[in-house]
C-alpha cells in the first residue's frame, strides 16, 4: 500500500494543478490580474504541454530507466512553479506554463506505466484518484488563507511543494518491485481477438478523452459558476473543498472492490451522476443545487476514471497503453478549459454545461463495447480448456 501511495502521489504531482483547478483559475482571473478567458488559456496551454510530455513518455517507457527521468522532471517542475510568480505578461506566461506542462506530463506518463505494472490496476489507479481528490479538497480549503498569509501566487508555491515532497517519495520507492515484470498474464500475441482488442482500445481511449474534456471543463469554471451565482468567494472554496471529499469515497470503490461485480455497472452509474451534475449546475443560483451538483460530479469522477484506466491496463500489461491513456487524458484535461472558455457568454455558463452533457453521453456510448468485451473473456477464460492446456 505504501508503494501504491508513493507512486500515486508522484503521478499526481506531474499535473498537480488539475486537482485544484478552480483555485488556480480563480487566482489567475482574480488577484493575479488575468481575464477569465486568459486564465482558461493559461491552464489549457499547461495541459497541452502535459500532453506533449506524456506523448514523449510513450516512446521512453520501455527504453529508458524511469528513476532519473522522473526525478529530473520533478526537480525542473518545482523550480518552474516557483519562478512563475515573477511573470506578469500573458504571452510569456502561456509559454512558460506550456514548458512546465511538458516536464510534468513526462513525469506523469512514466509514472502511469509503473502504476499499470502493479498487480492490481484497479486498486493502483483508485489510489491515484484517492490521492488526487484528497489533495484537491485540502488545497481548495486552505488556499484562501494561504493567499492572505503568503501572496496571491500561493497556489504556485503549493505546486512547488508537491514536487519537493515527490522527490522525497522517489527515494522511498521499492525500485526492485517496480522494475520486475508484471505477474498478471499477458494476452497471447497470436490470439484472433488482437485486432478487435485494438478497436476496443480506440473506443476506450475516445471515451476517456471525452469524459475528461467534459469533466475538466466543468471543473475549471465551477468556482466562477458559484461566484456568478452571487455565492461568496470564501463560501465557494469551502463548498468545493467539502464536496470534493466525496471524491475520496468514489476513489475507494475501485480500491476496495477491484473488478468484482463488473466494471460496467459502476461506469454506467458514474456517467449518469456526471450528467445529472452538469444539468444541475445550470441552476446554481440556489446554493443547495450548487452543492449537490458538485457532490455528484466529485463522487463519480474518480470512480469512472479509475475503472476506465484499469480496463486499459488489462488490455496491455506492459503499461504502454496506460501511458497512451495518460496522453489521451491530458488531451481531455487541456481541451476542457479551452472549450469552456470558448463557450462562455458574458458570464452565462448554460451553453458550456449542456455541451458537457452531450459529451458525457457520447463517452457513455463509446465505452460500452470495450468494457463489455473486456469483462466477458475474463469469465470465459476461467472455464476454457485452452487455459488449462496452456498451463
Amino acid at each position: 500500500m505504501l508503494t501504491h501511495f508513493y507512486l500515486a502521489f508522484i503521478t499526481m504531482t506531474g499535473l498537480s494543478y488539475i486537482n485544484f483547478l478552480p483555485g488556480l483559475v480563480n487566482a489567475l482571473a482574480g488577484s493575479i490580474g488575468f481575464s477569465d478567458v486568459e486564465a482558461g488559456q493559461i491552464v489549457a496551454l499547461n495541459g497541452y504541454g502535459g500532453l506533449i510530455g506524456s506523448a514523449i513518455a510513450i516512446f521512453m517507457v520501455r527504453r529508458i530507466r524511469w528513476q532519473p527521468v522522473i526525478f529530473s522532471c520533478l526537480l525542473l517542475l518545482g523550480l518552474m512553479d516557483i519562478a512563475t510568480v515573477l511573470i506578469d505578461d500573458v504571452s510569456f506566461m502561456l509559454g512558460w506554463r506550456f514548458l512546465s506542462g511538458v516536464f510534468g506530463g513526462l513525469a506523469l506518463g512514466m509514472a502511469f506505466a509503473l502504476l499499470a505494472r502493479l498487480d492490481s490496476p484497479d486498486r493502483a489507479f483508485g489510489t491515484l484518484l484517492f490521492v488526487q481528490f484528497s489533495i484537491g479538497s485540502l488545497v481548495m480549503f486552505l488556499l484562501p488563507g494561504l493567499e492572505v498569509m503568503i501572496s496571491t501566487h500561493a497556489v504556485f508555491y503549493v505546486m512547488a511543494s508537491f514536487s519537493l515532497l515527490s522527490l522525497l517519495f522517489m527515494l522511498l520507492l521499492p525500485t526492485r518491485d517496480l522494475n520486475r515484470q508484471p505477474i498478471r498474464p499477458v494476452m497471447d500475441a497470436a490470439s484472433p481477438m488482437r485486432r478487435e482488442d485494438c478497436r476496443h482500445a480506440v473506443l476506450l481511449l475516445s471515451a476517456i478523452i471525452g469524459y475528461q474534456v467534459a469533466a475538466s471543463a466543468i471543473w475549471a469554471y465551477v468556482g466562477l459558476i458559484g461566484i456568478a451565482a452571487e455565492i461568496a468567494y470564501e463560501s465557494v472554496n469551502t463548498y468545493i473543498a467539502i464536496t470534493g471529499l466525496l471524491g475520496l469515497l468514489g476513489a475507494v470503490f475501485p480500491i476496495v472492490l477491484g473488478s468484482r461485480y463488473g466494471r460496467l455497472n459502476w461506469l454506467m452509474a458514474g456517467m449518469a451522476l456526471s450528467i445529472t451534475a452538469a444539468i444541475l449546475l445550470n441552476f446554481a443560483q440556489q446554493s443547495l443545487l450548487y452543492v449537490i451538483a458538485m457532490a455528484l460530479l466529485f463522487f463519480s469522477w474518480p470512480a469512472v476514471q479509475s475503472y476506465l484506466l484499469a480496463v486499459t491496463a488489462a488490455l496491455d500489461c506492459s503499461g504502454r497503453l496506460s501511458t497512451i491513456a495518460a496522453v489521451v487524458s491530458s488531451v481531455g484535461l487541456a481541451t476542457g478549459p479551452l472549450l469552456a472558455s470558448a463557450l462562455l457568454d458574458n458570464g452565462n455558463f448554460s451553453m458550456m454545461l449542456y455541451t458537457c452533457v452531450i459529451i458525457f453521453l457520447l463517452s457513455c456510448l463509446l465505452l460500452l463495447k470495450p468494457v463489455q468485451a473486456q469483462e466477458k473473456p475474463v469469465s470465459a477464460t476461467l472455464l476454457s480448456p485452452s487455459t488449462f492446456q496452456g498451463q
